[in-house]
């Protein structure tokens, strides 16, 4: 009976350390790279709408025709 607690007691500390090693940082990276192509997508978006955004152009009034002229010395 002892043995067997023992035994099991060796075999959960093996899968939880398999786990800690290996499975958790595979999924611990998997979801930062997923978080930073949502972000690199999110930041494409917004520079695609800025981009399609028409720029307001300044309008410039005219107050009268223009008179070219000479400089009389």
């Amino acid at each position: 009976m002892l043995k067997d607690i023992i035994v099991l007691g060796i075999v959960i500390f093996l899968i939880y350390r398999i786990l800690n090693r290996y499975v958790l940082p595979i999924f611990r990276f998997t979801t930062a790279a997923n978080d930073n192509m949502r972000r690199m997508k999110e930041q494409m978006k917004e520079m695609e709408r800025n981009m399609s955004q028409p720029t307001q152009k300044k309008t410039v009034e005219k107050e009268g025709d223009y008179i070219d002229y000479e400089e009389v010395r």
